[in-house]
């Protein structure tokens, strides 16, 4: 069955939305004029008694077709005005999703009368306040929507009633908001993105503003000797002998991690031999000007370390054994030049060994 609202439903609606014949306007910047109709943009002229009266009834055409379409249980025509009333203030979206509906789509008539009374906050001034005119209409429109619901005697010496504290607490503020008078909200400005004032305040500044118009440096982008450019935005200046002393910093400390020996003489850090084939590798051009770069440091230097001590044993050793092998072959007979040759061997065996692990740990100690 399709409701129309009565003319008492709309005495109630007239009653708390007042009336105004001059336009207020509203915190959202529109207009407000007659019984609670809303103009957009421009404030309009006034309007008596009966033009509002009209606005009044266009504005609660489609709040009737809401209530039509949303309640699926028979209503009383006290029922659909106060439900009609109920919904022209708190807005069609909370009414479709409020406690209310949902009571009386289930046949709770009474716990839907009594859900009506949470609605009465709004914000006033900036904060959320329970606000007297809510308070009354809720009243109203409860004691409208239960006028038709059958109710059973109860004398009270039979049925006395107790306290609910949870509705004396809910129900009891300590304060009531007087209702504002309409127009009396400032409107509110729109505030701009945070994005945006943020860049407006970094671009008050000359400085920081030119910093923002920085574009953005490619990676094959090399300005000068003197700098290292980034993908990023172009980076404080670093001087190549900084790179060169961290470089070599780094590498030494790899270095002093790992432990030195005969060995180790003819692997890589990476554990494969030297003497393996070696992939071809793309080495930038800056790497590739850092290697190339005459070095002033000393080229051999002995580090005061034990396991060097033992190469520069192992070299002196194999020389030993050169001179021992040259003296034997020196003698002219074909018996001693053999015994030369075998013992000269080792010995140039063992002084290559330990010159080759001298020359690779030399460039430590020259960047130590």
């Amino acid at each position: 069955m399709t409701h129309k609202i009565s003319a008492a439903g709309l005495a109630l609606v007239q009653r708390f939305e007042g009336f105004s014949a001059e336009p207020a306007q509203l915190p959202d910047g529109n207009w407000v004029v007659g019984h609670g109709h809303v103009r957009v943009g421009e404030p309009g002229a006034p309007v008596g008694h009966d033009e509002a009266a009209s606005l009044l009834v266009a504005d609660v055409a489609p709040v009737e077709h809401l209530v039509n379409i949303s309640v699926t249980r028979a209503l009383t025509q006290s029922q659909f005005d106060a439900l009609v009333s109920f919904a022209i203030s708190i807005g069609a979206e909370a009414f479709g999703q409020s406690q209310v509906l949902r009571r009386v789509n289930a046949g709770e008539f009474v716990a839907a009368a009594c859900a009506m009374d949470a609605w009465r906050k709004s914000d006033v001034s900036g904060e959320l306040a329970i606000v007297d005119v809510l308070v009354r209409r809720r009243a109203a429109e409860k004691a409208m929507f239960l006028d038709d619901v059958s109710v059973e005697a109860a004398p009270s010496p039979f049925l006395r009633a107790k306290l609910d504290y949870a509705a004396s607490i809910l129900g009891a503020p300590i304060s009531y908001a007087p209702a504002p008078a309409v127009g009396s909200i400032a409107v509110v400005q729109a505030q701009p993105e945070p994005t945006q004032r943020l860049t407006e305040i970094l671009k008050s500044e000359p400085a920081t503003e030119a910093l923002l118009l920085t574009q953005p440096v490619g990676d094959d982008f090399i300005e000068g000797e003197e700098e290292i450019a980034t993908a990023h935005a172009k980076p404080v200046a670093r001087p190549l002998d900084g790179v060169r002393e961290a470089t070599r910093r780094a590498y030494a400390t790899q270095q002093d991690a790992q432990p030195k020996g005969v060995w180790n003489l003819f692997k890589r850090e990476d554990g494969q031999s030297v003497f393996a084939a070696q992939p071809e590798i793309k080495v930038d051009r800056r790497i590739r000007e850092l290697r190339t770069k005459p070095d002033t440091a000393p080229r051999f230097v002995l580090p005061a370390r034990f396991d060097n001590v033992g190469l520069v044993a192992l070299t002196v050793f194999g020389v030993v054994l050169v001179a021992i092998g040259a003296l034997l072959a020196f003698n002219g007979q074909s018996i001693d030049f053999l015994a030369g040759g075998a013992v000269a061997a080792p010995g140039l065996a063992a002084a290559g060994i330990g010159g080759y692990g001298l020359w690779r740990a030399a460039p430590e100690a020259a960047n130590a």
